[in-house]
């Protein structure tokens, strides 16, 4: 093997490829789908519409209640908006927010959710300092929360109840013709006696495989009947809250250094190799088939004839695994830059930045730095094998059935990559990571735990010796196809063509 052959053919390939339209496609369009994946479900919450619903109160008494709790539950979103919004930022706010955002800062969250259920229900108000003066502005808040649209109240939080779910007034003889017609989403029927056992209640839709409406009202209703029975049992409001109140885990991230509360950074990062693993499969199936169709191209044009006049097989396949290598270096790097923008302004654009200030956040170096090592020796290890299909078959037709194998074998990770991010550190994830092929894709699956290191050296080290093994046989391979013009070989015959003895110069197989 000669390093300058190689070295000229991997730069007339890899200029071949760049300058290519498909490459500059392929660098835009591949971080655009990826990136719509991620930020479009994101984007048309962000831009939906209120959900329309209607309610028949049979009991006079139950709706009011919810009407109540959902207030209050819009109050507190609101006051720990005020409360967590910098001093720099809080002009940005609505002023009757504005006005009362330093006296929230310095409330506990608990105080906080006992002001928002105050200014519901005229209960006595907390006595620090800072709950009093929003107290005293109360009236203001309460204008304000009630001259709300929902479209205005989606430009201030789209988590509260008013901006995602709107009550509409409607006669119970006109409801089953609204839903009919998509003036509302669904209606719920409230039982004359709301306490009695197995008392029914209805909710009727359209639509009844999509739960959001009716678990939202219907949480909000179970608490106002548990409030009521508490209350007829003799309990006092705070009595009757404590017994419901439902347990909270607080989720705290364990490592070398210890155990702590985990950000909202730290907790979408266990989800980020996710994103790495579609990445990585994007990039080696399609980087690893530019190889084979590139050696597909050069036999039909005869170019393989001319090459193989001038250097040895060898140079030539290493030469273009190494272009094409750099060419994919190049589209994933460009993809990660393409990726990390966009996804910033177009955060800032759909006013999602707290999404992608976790996601931006939960980016790692080490983790990029392993996703760039499997990536090169993943995409060597597939390009062993496509480059070896490319050199013995004659056109894309014939490479269907080789490749129909080697697709199906690299789809096998994304059906398992949800389990393995879930459970890292299973066994049989363990396991099936240090089977080569499916490594790469694995031990991204694994990296939101991380594996420990000695499973990143292993299966690095084990993933390498199959690599330098598969070029070797392939080598071969690619040695005897590429002057094949016949009709493609069995694999059986391929199999045999990696086995033979490399006993001086190529002969061109007889057909």
């Amino acid at each position: 093997m000669t390093p300058r052959n190689v070295w000229l053919v991997a730069q007339r390939d890899y200029v071949a490829y760049v300058m290519r339209r498909r490459f500059w496609v392929s660098l835009l369009l591949s971080p655009a789908i990826l990136l719509a994946v991620m930020l479009v479900p994101a984007m048309i919450q962000h831009y939906s519409s209120a959900r329309r619903f209607a309610v028949v109160d049979h009991s006079g008494w139950l709706l009011p209640a919810v009407e109540r709790r959902i207030a209050a539950g819009d109050y507190s979103r609101l006051l720990d908006l005020a409360a967590r919004t910098p001093p720099a930022a809080a002009r940005n706010l609505p002023p009757a927010l504005a006005d009362i955002a330093p006296d929230a800062a310095r409330l506990a969250r608990q105080d906080r959710e006992a002001l928002a259920q105050a200014l519901v229900d005229g209960s006595p108000a907390p006595a620090a300092p800072a709950a009093a003066a929003i107290w005293r502005q109360r009236a203001a808040l309460s204008q304000w929360y009630a001259g709300l649209t929902p479209e205005a109240a989606a430009g201030v939080d789209r988590g509260l109840s008013i901006a995602r779910y709107q009550l509409v007034k409607q006669s119970q003889d006109s409801l089953r013709d609204a839903v009919v017609q998509g003036d509302v989403s669904g209606y719920f029927i409230l039982p004359a006696d709301p306490l009695a056992a197995n008392a029914p209640f209805v909710y009727a839709s359209h639509n009844l495989t999509d739960t959001d409406l009716r678990d939202w009202f219907g949480a909000r209703v179970s608490a106002a009947v548990q409030a009521r029975r508490a209350a007829q049992a003799g309990l006092s409001a705070g009595q009757a809250k404590l017994i419901g109140q439902a347990v909270d885990f607080d989720n705290q991230l364990v490592t070398r250094q210890g155990a702590k509360t985990a950000t909202a950074a730290e907790q979408a990062a266990q989800w980020l190799p996710v994103g790495y693993v579609y990445l990585l499969f994007i990039a080696i199936m399609q980087i690893a088939q530019l190889l084979m169709l590139s050696t597909i191209e050069e036999k039909s044009n005869r170019i393989a004839e001319t090459l193989l006049a001038a250097i040895q097989p060898s140079d030539i396949m290493a030469g273009k695994t190494l272009g094409v290598a750099c060419v994919g270096v190049t589209l994933v790097g460009g993809w990660l830059v393409l990726i990390l923008g966009l996804l910033a302004v177009f955060g800032s654009m759909f006013h999602l930045g707290g999404f992608v200030s976790a996601i931006l956040a939960g980016v790692s170096a080490w983790d990029i730095g392993w996703f760039l090592v499997y990536f090169v020796l993943g995409f060597l290890l597939y390009a062993a094998v496509t480059g070896a299909i490319g050199a013995a078959v004659n056109n894309i037709r014939e490479a269907q059935p080789y490749m129909t194998p080697v697709t199906l074998f690299m789809v096998i990770p994304l059906m398992i990559m949800v389990p393995v991010a879930r459970d890292p550190t299973a066994t049989w994830a363990r396991v099936l990571s240090y089977i080569p092929p499916l490594t790469p894709f694995l031990m991204m699956s694994r990296a939101g735990a991380p594996p420990p290191l000695v499973d990143y050296v292993a299966t690095t080290a084990l993933l390498l010796v199959t690599v330098v093994v598969a070029l070797y046989l392939s080598g071969r391979v690619f040695q005897r196809g590429l002057l094949n013009t016949g009709a493609p070989p069995k694999f059986r015959e391929m199999l045999a063509w990696a086995r033979e003895s490399k006993t001086g110069e190529l002969q061109p197989p007889v057909n």
